[in-house]
């Protein structure tokens, strides 16, 4: 799965990522639903952005009751799962639809774990400091949080890059009640 890391750490990767089929069986029609939920989350929140409103929803509440969001759902839960075993998380997850003049710069997440999965990146890499992604439709990337990272688009492109990001809590925090995007997981 396109990754370019240095081959010293290649031995000392603390990331996970998985090839959604979910996504690679159903990648049109998630297309046309996200077109769908992007409209009614800018109804919704005033035209605001998806991404930085990512603490007043849920992604997965947003597009309920969709078949094959829900299958990505159960998807990322499962993988999730898989890699932090036997504890209680709590996940937001929120829309990223952007233009290419749009997409983030550096900046980070001060959460346990951060992760995104590529719906339509587009042909673009996400850069740590120590390694990259090369984005692909229906990768899951998931790895531990406050980590900076950016995303280089290396094409131009007229439709909207799609993905979903998401953070994991695994311990109750007060300080993150404001969080209407917060679900257990």
């Amino acid at each position: 799965v396109g990754v370019q890391v240095p081959p010293l750490l290649y031995f000392f990767m603390d990331y996970h990522i998985r090839k959604s089929q979910t996504i690679i069986e159903n990648h049109q029609q998630m297309l046309v639903e996200i077109k769908k939920i992007h409209i009614l989350h800018q109804k919704l929140f005033n035209n605001n952005s998806s991404t930085w409103t990512y603490s007043d929803y849920n992604f997965f509440c947003l597009s309920s009751p969709s078949i094959v969001f829900n299958d990505l759902f159960h998807e990322l839960r499962e993988f999730v799962n898989e890699k932090i075993p036997n504890k209680r998380k709590w996940m937001q997850c929120w829309l990223n639809y952007h233009k290419s003049d749009e997409v983030l710069d550096w900046h980070n997440h001060l959460w346990d774990y951060h992760g995104y999965i590529s719906i339509d990146p587009k042909n673009t890499r996400t850069i740590f400091r120590n390694y990259e992604i090369a984005n692909e439709i229906g990768n899951i990337y998931l790895g531990p949080g406050n980590r900076e990272h950016k995303v280089v688009v290396d094409s131009e492109y007229n439709s909207p890059r799609v993905t979903l990001g998401f953070d994991i809590l695994l311990e109750p925090d007060p300080s993150k009640r404001k969080y209407l995007s917060l679900m257990p997981l």
